[in-house]
């Protein structure tokens, strides 16, 4: 696994739980650091997606990444129904399967398995 890889899924699991630290992660304190913060301030889960959206679509240098869209969408199914997440990166590999069992036990895991499947399938 890369180590962009990585970076990336700390910065998910970052925004998942505080998303102005993911967003300053991705972009220090541009101005989309400043958006999550008011989105976070007044309507949290909101200032998750946003800074979900900025981890996913903005790149190095603040330019937009290529695949932000497709990733997103997945990303936002993390949350949601992680299997799904998992199905639309690894279809129905064993990756897939992991994921059922986790989340119908236990969901943070479920939940952090797809972020981990989803950060690093373009690597694969």
């Amino acid at each position: 696994m890369g180590q962009e890889g990585r970076r990336d899924f700390v910065r998910i699991i970052a925004a998942w739980i505080f998303p102005p630290l993911g967003a300053f992660m991705q972009v220090g304190l541009a101005s989309q650091f400043w958006i999550t913060c008011l989105l976070s301030l007044f309507f949290y889960v909101p200032g998750q997606i946003y800074a979900v959206w900025v981890i996913s679509s903005v790149g190095k240098g603040g330019k937009a990444s290529k695949a932000g869209g497709r990733t997103f969408i997945a990303l936002l199914l993390t949350g949601l129904f992680p299997p799904a997440a998992v199905f639309m990166r690894r279809g129905l590999a064993l990756p897939f399967w992991i994921n059922i069992v986790g989340t119908l036990f236990f969901w943070v895991p479920g939940m952090i398995h797809a972020i981990w499947v989803v950060v690093n399938a373009n690597e694969q």
